[in-house]
């Protein structure tokens, strides 16, 4: 048979390392016979194969190394210093591609070995050079479409993740809009007002305002919820008008950014930036407000939305997002409550006097003072006033300062942190009163115990929940926990979490404050809610305005239809009982009945009731 001519090959030009992997059809011989080497190598070349020969294993490592072959054909014989055979002491991989290993076996021995080794094939002497570069071609020709498979796998892989991630970015950037008005929701302006901090200064002051859209369930009652909906829209077109305006951009120095958002039902924000000043301020947010508040149209209705809003400014109510819009919302509030249009932070009850300062240094050591007490208003139900249940509420005699309201010092426990462990106490006490008065024969009474945000952003008030029922042994159906509207409920999935599983352990929910926060229908669908505590501003007026009646009476009926049960907070008078009672709210809680009174007060009105109630 003729011999192909053997082409020649310089190791020095490394021809691999100029080819793609893909490409490359060098073939490392190793053998220590020349006969070998020649036979060998000639047939390979002919394959097309350039070859590189090797006469010991040290050899053909070091080949290995430098030329990073396509494939081996090594003989089984050749051994390194560790007594390894090639096909165990070469790497199985060269530029990150599997190298197949033909093993040319001189003995039996050889193709245990080469098969104990992972050999890809082996051939057995006297050796058929034609049928070993046959064989050799057809390996790298495998080895070349898996490559080839691998990096289109590879690719695909690739475009889908890219595709993925960039569904992800528009589903994480449409998630942060309101989906009725197009507006950033609350997560995007707190992050907004965090960049604009960055340039707040005396001169150049950053404002939050609040603008809450009075009496909204009135508005859906009266215009169904599609016109309704409408009317928000409106209200939001107005905002983003308003900002525009030549008036508010008037009003800042020099360059400036604005930014409207919608974070509720009826809860609107502005940020503003560049504002020299409080009196600035006042007049941009007055502009807004102006713009707001008025005659809407929703098809043929014409309607007179009421707006109020609270305002906070940094730097001085804060340097933080969080801080300026939980400001906001304290100052929208007062302004509600007030009947005031506008209501800044530094303008409430809650700015910072010589007498907050003085709270502020007192309030961290009042605990471990025992200088704080936990009182109780009755919650009672039906005509014959029978006590059903009992509110917990903080109460605080300092020695300096005397009797401080909750309204003062509670907002500043929450700033300092304090919230937690006051909370925690007042829980445990209140179960332990609970069980208190069961143990001296007196009839059971719900217990109701307000949480604070603070409590439910640490993430265990659910264990801590547990191990106070686990502590006192009461009856978890004892136990009742109000949740603010304005400040716990929130679309936070830890916060959700947390409630569900404190429902689980069978205590109710409560919403606080209801129809305060404009939102409050969104979180009956959401929370895990057993009872609804219709906020006082709204009862105080149910025998003398229309308004005050129809939000209370339309509330409760939507409440029995969902399975609530009900409470009106601040009944003070007969006449809001018997529109109450008229209406299907059975449970009252006010001045008519009760003050909040020490533990042993009200274990005196467990014992003998309240007795009628005068007409």
């Amino acid at each position: 048979m003729a011999q192909p001519a053997i082409p020649l090959f310089d190791v020095t030009q490394n021809p691999a390392s100029e080819a793609s992997p893909g490409a490359s059809r060098v073939a490392l011989l190793a053998s220590a016979d020349g006969a070998t080497r020649k036979s060998a190598s000639r047939w390979l070349a002919s394959a097309g194969f350039e070859v590189v020969t090797a006469h010991d294993a040290a050899h053909a490592a070091a080949l290995f190394a430098q030329v990073s072959p396509a494939i081996v054909v090594a003989e089984m014989a050749l051994r390194d210093e560790a007594g390894r055979n090639l096909c165990q002491s070469l790497p199985r991989q060269a530029r990150g591609h599997e190298v197949p290993f033909i093993a040319l076996c001189m003995a039996a021995r050889d193709i245990k070995d080469a098969v104990d080794g992972g050999a890809t094939e082996f051939l057995r002497r006297p050796f058929d050079w034609h049928v070993a570069t046959l064989r050799a071609d057809r390996l790298l020709r495998v080895a070349q479409t898996v490559d080839e498979l691998d990096k289109a796998r590879q690719e695909v892989a690739r475009l889908r993740k890219a595709a993925a991630e960039n569904e992800q970015k528009k589903q994480g950037w449409s998630d942060h809009f309101d989906a009725l008005t197009g507006l950033p929701d609350g997560e995007r302006l707190e992050h907004a007002v965090e960049s604009a901090l960055f340039t707040a200064s005396e001169s150049r002051q950053v404002a939050v305002a609040l603008f809450d859209i009075e009496h909204l369930v009135v508005v859906n009652s009266r215009l169904g919820r599609a016109r309704a909906n409408s009317v928000l829209q409106q209200v939001a077109q107005r905002l983003i008008a308003g900002l525009r305006s030549e008036d508010v951009l008037r009003a800042t120095a020099g360059p400036s950014m604005s930014m409207a958002a919608r974070v509720g039902g009826g809860l609107f924000a502005a940020m503003l930036t560049g504002l020299p000043g409080w009196q600035e301020a006042k007049v941009t947010v007055r502009v807004l407000l102006d713009r707001l508040s008025g005659r809407y149209f929703a098809g043929d209705e014409e309607i007179v939305l009421s707006t109020s809003v609270g305002v906070s400014l940094a730097p001085t109510d804060g340097m933080t997002a969080e801080t300026l819009i939980q400001k906001a919302e304290l100052a929208a509030s007062e302004a509600v409550e007030s009947g005031g249009a506008i209501r800044f932070y530094g303008q409430s009850s809650r700015r910072v006097t010589e007498r907050s300062r003085a709270i502020t240094r007192l309030l961290a050591n009042a605990l471990e003072r025992g200088e704080f007490q936990v009182y109780y208003q009755p919650l009672v139900e039906g005509p014959a006033s029978h006590i059903c249940a009992a509110e917990a509420l903080l109460r605080w005699e300092s020695p300096e300062l005397g009797q401080v309201p909750p309204s003062e010092f509670v907002p500043l426990a929450e700033e300092l942190g304090l919230m937690v462990p006051i909370g925690s106490w007042v829980l445990r006490t209140a179960c332990q009163q609970v069980r208190a008065w069961r143990d001296a024969g007196l009839p059971p009474a719900r217990i109701a115990v307000n949480v604070s945000l603070c409590q439910l952003i640490r993430g265990d008030f659910a264990q801590v929940v547990r191990e106070c029922l686990a502590e006192t042994g009461i009856d978890a159906s004892l136990l009742e926990l109000e949740l603010s509207e304005r400040g716990v409920l929130r679309s936070d999935p830890d916060i959700l979490r947390q409630l569900h599983a404190i429902r689980d352990l069978g205590v109710r929910l409560a919403i606080d404050d209801f129809g305060t926060g404009n939102s409050a229908v969104v979180y009956l669908k959401q929370f895990p809610i057993d009872v609804l505590k219709i906020d006082q501003s709204f009862i105080r007026g149910v025998a003398s305005s229309s308004e005050d009646a129809a939000i209370t009476s339309a509330t409760i009926a939507m409440a029995r239809q969902l399975g609530l049960r009900v409470v009106a907070e601040g009944v003070e008078e007969q006449g809001q009982m018997d529109f109450l009672h008229r209406h299907g709210c059975s449970e009252y809680q006010g001045f008519l009945f009760s003050p909040a009174v020490p533990a042993d007060v009200f274990a005196g009105l467990l014992r003998r009731g309240l007795g009628p109630i005068a007409s």
